[in-house]
């Protein structure tokens, strides 16, 4: 638990220099500590893996969320850059972390029934959304209303995941991490202002906290 503690307090310090960056505009600042509070995520799920007793049935759902969460750390490399051609790679990058989190759920067993209804319910926040920002998305129009369905399943798998097996953390993680992704678009499609990584940045580290330490509350 003391590596926990202390990633998060190291994580803590460097999404506060990230802040600092975005507010005082800053880019290199925000720059260095948005990537270091990355490594801090992708340390809490190494030392959580390493330390903690995983329940045989867990080991694939863990290394699954590890893949993801290394694609997040280039997506998070990648959106640093407002230029489009940098954002599609960074779209992609979550794209493919958010597969990597629905491999992981499936493989940590899921009830269907809920998975399949708590589907029926995301759909209707979804196309909301894809509503709200179609007049802005231009050519970007196709990747990202598959990547609004790709994160519906993964948020879906996440609620059934813990109606099987009881990870809590799994569903509180990814409907975190789906809210952070509305101040994400809300940036590129809508209007670009601090706020938008003030409020959504904390929300996307803290989402990925609780996927990445998954061992931990799985003990």
């Amino acid at each position: 638990m003391q590596h926990f503690i202390v990633s998060i307090i190291a994580m803590t310090f460097f999404l506060s220099l990230c802040l600092y960056g975005e507010y005082k505009k800053k880019a290199l600042i925000r720059a260095i500590g948005k990537m270091m509070a990355s490594n801090c995520f992708l340390y809490i799920a190494f030392s959580s893996y390493w330390y903690y007793d995983v329940p045989l049935e867990l080991h694939l759902t863990m290394i699954w969320i590890i893949i993801g969460l290394v694609c997040s750390w280039w997506g998070d490399l990648f959106l640093l850059s407002r230029t489009s051609v940098i954002f599609l790679l960074g779209l992609v990058s979550f794209l493919l972390a958010h597969v990597c989190y629905i491999v992981a759920f499936i493989f940590a067993k899921v009830d269907w029934y809920l998975t399949i209804s708590a589907m029926g319910i995301c759909i209707v926040p979804a196309i909301a959304i894809g509503y709200w920002l179609n007049p802005n998305l231009g050519p970007m129009r196709i990747p990202v209303y598959i990547y609004m369905i790709i994160i519906s399943c993964m948020l879906s798998l996440a609620i059934g995941a813990w109606a099987y097996g009881g990870l809590w953390n799994l569903p509180l993680g990814a409907f975190i991490f789906y809210v952070s992704d509305i101040f994400v678009a809300r940036d590129r499609f809508k209007t670009a202002d601090r706020w938008n990584f003030l409020i959504g940045g904390p929300l996307y580290f803290i989402g990925q906290v609780f996927l990445a330490s998954t061992p931990i509350w799985a003990n």
